[in-house]
């Protein structure tokens, strides 16, 4: 399409600079019959022999007449053999030009008449019209010339383009090819991540897919830990039901393993399913209706401590995430906070900027700076006078990492251990 738009404009562009061209060398004509005619007399007189050659050759194509009135009063020695048009033009108006195109012997010519007031030798004027006519075959020709030629070029034009497009298609798509072939060597596990280099335009597409490997393989690191937590926490409640079952001891000793182990799976298989990232259009969970079920709960489970539940949390703290995860986060802190506390809790929760703030505080014994980056280990505790597995913390911190938060211990104002959890807030 562009290049027909163009091919049209060229040949209208070449043939106006045809007639434009053609104007001028009739014009020059004109001149030089006006510079070569004279008045004598009354009669107007130009030479036989005129300084154009084409005008003494019959039928050359180059034609010229003088018109007085409507009549011939001059015509050039080329003119004789051609059917020139009777003179029935507009009245003759001194300075006039016209050009025109017309039929001499079947043949299309240009025609350029010029008028002209001469003064006669008797004092009076005479207005007069010289006309040249040229053939417009060696125009024509070379019009059909111009013409094959730039159908020629455009031709080899379009099959450059072609060539062209081709090849910035295959280039433009190389990137993509190269992904395929690093997408197949993750798959067969050659490599972990997209690692070559792409060009700017794509590199977003890279980004995220690495994040989603990195995401995808994050989870089965959690399904294995899971699993390996399973496997661990089962141990010393089999080991006591053996040492149990060798030593005839009573049967509620048994019992209360048996629900340990029970407790266990439902809390390991709990953690399998955890979510990884937060839920697409989540309104949010809030922390304080959150923090209130668990207190209810927790109240009772160690009603011989007689815990206080301190809240200071606004109704803009928002858990953007599986409500499952936030019970299971928010549980584990407040079971230890009430199991190692002395009767006193305080959870305090605010938005800072884009992040939440959640702060978790007993009055027990606290941990000590030897021991906060120890507890938060896999498996790893401080003590050795509670009940447990020594994993809930670790709990904690997956669930955390998943949704690109943080884990700190400080000092409480309460006496013991602050726990404070930062959380990015989801973006609308």
């Amino acid at each position: 399409m562009i290049l027909a738009v163009t091919a049209t404009a060229l040949d209208r562009a070449f043939a106006q600079s045809q007639q434009v061209a053609e104007t001028e060398r009739l014009r020059t004509q004109i001149y030089l019959l006006l510079g070569a005619a004279e008045i004598i007399g009354e009669e107007i007189w130009l030479p036989d022999q005129l300084q154009e050659p084409r005008f003494n050759q019959p039928e050359s194509g180059l034609y010229a007449r003088v018109l007085e009135g409507s009549n011939t009063v001059w015509q050039s020695p080329s003119a004789m053999m051609a059917e020139l048009p009777n003179p029935l033009g507009p009245p003759l108006t001194a300075g006039q030009e016209q050009f025109s195109e017309i039929l001499i012997n079947s043949n299309l010519a240009h025609t350029l008449s010029f008028d002209v007031v001469w003064d006669t030798e008797l004092g009076f004027e005479k207005t007069y019209r010289f006309e040249v006519y040229h053939d417009q075959a060696p125009l024509l020709a070379e019009k059909k010339s111009y013409r094959r030629q730039l159908q020629q070029w455009l031709g080899l034009m379009a099959i450059a383009l072609v060539v062209v497009l081709w090849l910035i298609q295959k280039w433009g798509l190389q990137p993509l090819s190269a992904l395929a072939q690093d997408l197949k060597r993750v798959e067969t596990g050659e490599s972990l991540r997209l690692d070559t280099d792409y060009p700017s335009e794509i590199q977003p597409v890279i980004t995220n897919l690495n994040r989603v490997l990195e995401t995808e393989r994050a989870q089965r690191d959690r399904y294995r830990n899971t699993l390996s937590d399973l496997a661990h926490s089962l141990k010393t409640p089999l080991a006591v039901i053996r040492g149990s079952l060798s030593q005839d001891s009573s049967s509620n000793v048994i019992n209360e393993q048996v629900s340990r182990m029970d407790e266990i799976v439902r809390h390991q298989l709990q953690r399998a399913v955890t979510q990884t990232a937060p839920v697409m259009g989540n309104k949010g969970e809030s922390v304080a209706e959150a923090c209130e079920r668990l207190a209810n709960a927790l109240g009772k489970v160690y009603r011989e401590k007689n815990v206080s539940f301190d809240f200071n949390i606004g109704k803009q703290c928002l858990f953007h995430g599986d409500a499952s995860d936030l019970l299971e986060l928010l549980g584990n802190l407040l079971d230890n906070a009430c199991k190692y506390g002395d009767g006193k809790v305080k959870v305090s929760g605010e938005v800072d900027k884009k992040t939440l703030i959640i702060t978790i505080e007993d009055n027990g014994p606290g941990v000590t700076h030897k021991h906060r980056g120890t507890i938060l280990k896999r498996g790893a505790r401080a003590d050795t006078v509670e009940s447990g597995q020594g994993i809930g913390l670790a709990v904690v911190v997956d669930i955390v990492s998943s949704y690109n938060g943080s884990l700190d211990i400080n000092d409480s104002t309460l006496g013991g251990a602050a726990f404070v959890i930062e959380l990015p807030v989801a973006q609308a």
